[in-house]
């Protein structure tokens, strides 16, 4: 086996077994866990230093908040035991299919991928909101096709092969260029030209992005596929490409044939994307929609989507007016998203996969579904009257909150302030004041009858992951990416004490935050696959609660005292939730029963009963002195985020 070292920590990485041998490189599989090599075939000087422009300056993951890595970057250069440069580490990306096996329906069928159209949706908008901020760093992707992007089962992409990026050199305006590209994703302008030479703009990946969504979009197809009306044989691609000759082009020398599925299924916002893509950026290519106008579009489309009343499987926009994949089905005896054929025909209902799900907790039976937004996080009102809901729609900076009457599922307010997602959200003890904690770096307060704001507390240099008030309502905590854990006063809007690594703190994100009943102890749980109990008044570290006392093995995702304080529950990615002993740190019972990570617990107001919120879709009720699973509560058509019980316990919401 090959030994190499890793030349920004000087430790030796392991060349284990070869996954991928092409023209330029191999790719290994490394010792190092989550880390692939690439190694040169014929590593050069200029290639030593585009690595280290890269290294030093990488783009900020959008989706750090889901724990998913959007582009394999690179780490660090690799040497051989004569210093010399071979290669790198990255990231690997785990459970990805290509692009191309996602919105191609045969390939989908052959891989048995159950995909629907608002899955694709959904992808086009994450890969959009990637791009997005690979160009705000400066880079150029160059080489944007299908083989580079792949997606996981949560529609995430990861793009892959970025040492093929341009990259400038911030220090000195060095250009390192992009070498190749692809047929079908090159705009017109590029067309013939040197790569070698030639310093490429945002403008190049406008047209190239608009294939890609074009594809997602229209079941694989390329937009300047279709019928030639003109003389002789049809042009080659590149041909099309240079004189603009698409499908929905200004002229007719390109037509629609019986399977061109039309641009009006798409919602009006896309379909001007894609005409300004093809038609006006033909002409100039200044015009061409940016990523972000792309991602403003795209939002809109995904939230007109509605699913079809006959079959499971469709989704169509509420624009188009009516099922456009049950129709093509019955006109071609095709159907690229095929689904089981509802048996009793009923009314067009909203997606409410972005929703809250309010069940009777003792039945299960499903009492109201509250659309409005996707849901990180809900929390009842003390007197149980009201449910208030954090917004997180998909990679869109919606930065609100809504509070609903529980009775009537009626919309009382928007709390609009917050400019990027609202990861968690907490009532007062009295009811008067709401908490949010956001990824933009900010806890507001909310008066929750007037709805104004009241204060706005900075201190955290990162994402707030979770806010929870002390019982007596005189402090709030709050957990963030940043590693720490703040206390603040929360009628000065002081800054009380700050729990961090100095104090034997956590070593990564802090995901939860709960106070203990008597309100002298807080639990924090964290990224660092521990659970931590701290001391509130001297900010003194009690207890670490981790693997060795059979803890959990992976990270920590919600934490919740039992009503007398005698316990405390976790939720984890490693699929389980612990009931921990708090006086002796011992682990009382491990819950198993979810298929997926397990995002949030909470306790019944009597004590008796734990709810369970999990990424398998479900929710999860356990007897806590037994530990039986009681039930499974189904409705949720996608990840349960939050799980939280009305005070009188007969009522639990969920927020996905």
């Amino acid at each position: 086996m090959t030994v190499l070292t890793c030349a920004s920590t000087g430790k030796s990485i392991t060349l284990l077994s070869e996954i991928v041998n092409s023209g330029e490189a191999k790719v290994w599989r490394t010792n190092q866990n989550g880390y692939l090599a690439k190694i040169y075939h014929s590593p050069t000087p200029e290639r030593v230093q585009k690595l280290a422009v890269m290294i030093a300056n990488p783009p900020t993951e959008p989706n750090s908040h889901l724990h998913h890595v959007s582009f394999a970057w690179p780490k660090s250069v690799l040497k051989n035991d004569q210093g010399d440069f071979v290669g790198f580490l990255m990231p690997e990306i785990k459970d990805g299919k290509e692009l191309l096996d996602v919105y191609n329906p045969r390939r989908r069928q052959a891989l048995k991928l159950e995909i629907d159209w608002r899955f694709l949706h959904t992808t086009a908008l994450n890969i959009v909101s990637i791009i997005e901020a690979l160009h705000a760093a400066g880079y150029v992707l160059g080489d944007i096709k299908p083989q580079n992007i792949l997606v996981n089962n949560r529609a995430l992409p990861s793009i892959i092969d970025t040492d093929s990026f341009q990259v400038i050199n911030p220090k000195n305006e060095k250009v390192y260029h992009c070498l190749v590209g692809s047929e079908g994703y090159t705009p017109p302008e590029l067309i013939g030209k040197d790569f070698d030479s030639i310093e490429q703009t945002e403008v190049h990946d406008r047209f190239r992005l608009g294939v890609i969504i074009y594809q997602l979009l229209f079941g694989g197809n390329n937009p300047f596929q279709g019928k030639w009306t003109g003389a002789g044989e049809i042009p080659d691609i590149n041909e099309l490409i240079c004189q603009g000759l698409w499908v929905n082009g200004s002229n007719n020398l390109i037509a629609a044939v019986a399977r061109t599925i039309p641009l009006e299924i798409v919602h009006p916002e896309v379909q001007q994307c894609f005409l300004k893509c093809f038609n006006d950026g033909h002409k100039n290519p200044n015009f061409r929609p940016t990523a972000r106008k792309w991602l403003e579009a795209l939002k809109v489309g995904n939230d007109r989507l509605t699913i079809c009343g006959r079959v499971d499987n469709h989704y169509y926009s509420r624009t188009y007016g009516k099922c456009y994949w049950c129709d093509r089905s019955t006109n071609l005896g095709i159907d690229i998203f095929p689904g089981v054929v509802k048996a009793k025909p009923s009314a067009v209902v909203e997606s409410t996969s972005q929703s809250q799900v309010i069940s009777n907790r003792f039945i299960g039976n499903l009492l109201q579904t509250l659309t409005g937004h996707s849901s990180w996080s809900v929390a009842y009102s003390p007197d149980g009257q009201t449910l208030a809901g954090g917004s997180m729609n998909g990679t869109i900076k919606d930065g609100t909150i809504k509070l609903w009457d529980v009775k009537t599922g009626n919309l009382l307010q928007t709390l609009s302030g917050h400019s990027y997602w609202v990861h968690s959200v907490a009532y007062s003890p009295d009811g008067q004041t709401l908490a949010s904690g956001s990824m933009d770096n900010t806890i507001k307060l909310w008066n929750v009858k007037t709805g104004n704001l009241l204060q706005t507390l900075k201190g955290h240099s990162d994402s707030v992951l979770s806010v929870a008030y002390s019982p007596d309502g005189q402090t709030l905590a709050s957990g963030s990416d940043d590693k720490t854990i703040k206390l603040w006063n929360v009628k000065t809007g002081n800054l009380l004490q700050t729990f961090k690594g100095h104090f034997k703190g956590h070593s990564d994100l802090v995901l939860s935050v709960a106070y203990s009943p008597d309100g002298q102890t807080l639990a924090s749980g964290s990224d660092d696959k521990t659970i931590k109990l701290w001391n509130v008044k001297t900010g003194n570290l009690l207890q670490t609660f981790k693997g060795h006392f059979k803890g959990h093995s992976d990270l920590v995702l919600s934490v919740a005292y039992s009503p007398d304080g005698q316990t405390l529950a976790s939720g984890s990615s490693d699929k389980t939730i612990k009931l921990w002993n708090v006086k002796t740190g011992k682990v009382l019972q491990t819950l198993e029963g979810h298929s997926n990570w397990v995002k949030s617990v909470a306790y019944s107001p009597d004590g008796q009963t734990l709810a369970s919120g999990s990424m398998d879709n479900t929710i999860k009720l356990w007897n806590v002195k037994t530990g039986n699973l009681l039930q499974t509560l189904k409705g949720h058509s996608d990840s349960v985020l939050s799980v939280a019980y009305s005070p009188d316990g007969q009522t639990l919401a969920s927020g996905s």
